[in-house]
């Protein structure tokens, strides 16, 4: 069973800490126990989740990681150890419950600036693998918004991780970050790391955009990169274009206090729904509600009508759900 989801990619603006916020939110919604892990500068993820927020004191991430600078490279951290230290720091930092989660929860070890520096000490890079398994029993779901740069933190996310989802904003541009992530993929099989390709996402979706059904042509017929065949990997439903993601993120909150077009946020939904089955939770998926519940006649981008190029690259919910994903009982 997959616990721990890394967001990855290495190349900005493609929606990853928006991905990471947004899964969260959901995955809560629908009743699971999800811990954000922020390990990407400037720590937008913990940004984006600012209203939830609780006013109470606690330490940071770099102080939880500090003493375990003096482990060796092949060290983890001793349970014991992490569960006094997360103690003393009152770490995570529980987030406010909203009432729509009906029991879910979400926690968050938070990005701050010290890690930078904690991150030139740290030796061992299975230190975040230890951390998450100390902890393994209070959360359902982990997911680590992965640095960008290289790094020993880098190394950590990747060595913690079970699944990586790649958010890919389908331009030419940032192509050269997907070839990085699936490489650094590869790096990791070959030094015995667990994780593996989940998906690809495509984020920042617009209808009737030639040049990005173009792109995402290209990775189809691409066939195996880096030992990934990108066609099988593609989720078929996509991200649509929205600014209400940036109004949303200026704000510190949820997409759809933005906005009540459920068009922007849909494709999480599905996203969300494939994490809590691969993480062996179905039974939380019929927990559908408030902005989970979708009308049947919500338009979903449709990674396969994107590449088509043909029409508006979008498709009906409920016509969606019969061909990729029925509706669970």
């Amino acid at each position: 069973m997959h616990r721990v989801y890394g967001v990855a990619i290495k190349k900005g603006g493609q929606g990853k800490s928006t991905t990471v916020t947004t899964l969260a939110r959901l995955c809560a919604l629908y009743g699971a126990r999800v811990l954000v892990v922020d390990l990407a500068q400037p720590g937008t993820a913990s940004t984006g989740l600012r209203d939830s927020w609780p006013n109470v004191p606690h330490g940071t991430l770099s102080e939880l990681l500090d003493p375990f600078c003096l482990l060796q490279p092949q060290d983890l951290p001793h349970p014991d150890d992490v569960l006094a230290a997360l103690d003393a720091l009152h770490l995570p930092v529980p987030l406010n419950a909203k009432p729509s989660w009906g029991g879910g929860l979400m926690a968050l070890l938070p990005y701050d600036e010290g890690l930078g520096f904690v991150a030139r000490r740290l030796q061992s890079p299975y230190v975040i693998d230890g951390i998450l398994r100390s902890m393994d029993s209070a959360f359902d779901i982990m997911l680590i918004d992965f640095p960008a740069e290289e790094s020993i933190l880098l190394d950590n996310a990747l060595l913690a991780t079970d699944r990586v989802i790649i958010p890919f904003m389908a331009d030419a541009s940032s192509l050269e970050g997907m070839d990085a992530t699936l490489r650094l993929l590869r790096r990791g099989r070959e030094g015995n790391a667990r994780a593996t390709l989940g998906g690809i996402i495509l984020t920042h979706c617009e209808p009737r955009n030639k040049r990005a059904g173009d792109i995402v042509n290209t990775l189809i017929h691409s066939g195996e990169v880096e030992g990934e065949n990108l066609k099988e990997r593609l989720f078929p439903f996509a991200i649509r274009a929205s600014d209400f993601f940036d109004h949303a993120f200026r704000y510190g909150e949820p997409v759809w206090e933005r906005t009540q077009d459920q068009r922007v946020w849909a494709g999480y939904v599905l996203l969300a729904e494939w994490l809590l089955a691969d993480a062996g939770l179905e039974r939380l998926i019929p927990n559908r509600r408030f902005a989970a519940l979708l009308d049947d006649d919500t338009r979903i981008m449709d990674t396969a009508a994107v590449a088509a190029g043909t029409g508006t690259g979008e498709a009906r919910l409920h016509d969606f759900r019969l061909v990729h994903a029925p509706q669970a009982p």
